[in-house]
């Protein structure tokens, strides 16, 4: 069990500085099955196998939640950065894919920056805030954090 707190960072509110996204890219994040119970699928759109973002020039980034069970959290910002100082790359957060009946979003996007001259593989991390729907009995719901990474500029 974890006994610190996650850094949660705001994502910028506002585009990053110069950035003009002419591409998007779409990543997904669902619960799934196999023989030793639920996994956890993550994937850039056309990317098999990568479960991280890769900002490969300035991108418009859209994280979509599948699944009847995922919705992005109510209490928490869909997405938070680990580090304080990513407004530079990463902004103007928009909300999408409004589920009246849960009261709760599908899906996020946002404007990535590329990082030209950075080093290869550098690895920004992020959170991806999430409630996870119990309906067994009465309906409940259970936040989560998951946690994969942007990599930008990509190895």
């Amino acid at each position: 069990m974890l006994s610190c707190q996650l850094a949660q960072f705001p994502l910028g509110r506002k585009l990053p500085v110069a950035a003009r996204p002419e591409s998007k890219l779409v990543f997904t994040i669902a619960l799934g099955t196999d023989e030793n119970g639920v996994t956890l699928i993550m994937q850039q759109d056309g990317k098999s196998g990568q479960d991280y973002i890769a900002i490969e020039e300035d991108t418009m980034v859209e994280i979509v939640l599948r699944g009847e069970q995922l919705f992005f959290s109510k209490a928490y910002d869909a997405i938070t950065m680990k580090e304080s100082d990513l407004e530079f790359f990463y902004g103007a957060i928009e909300y999408g894919q409004y589920d009246c009946d849960a009261d709760r979003y599908k899906s996020i996007s946002f404007v990535a920056r590329y990082n030209r001259g950075g080093k290869r593989g550098a690895t920004h991390g992020f959170n991806v805030n999430v409630d996870l729907w119990q309906p067994n009995g009465k309906p409940q719901w259970i936040g989560l954090t998951i946690d994969p990474d942007i990599k930008n500029p990509p190895p």
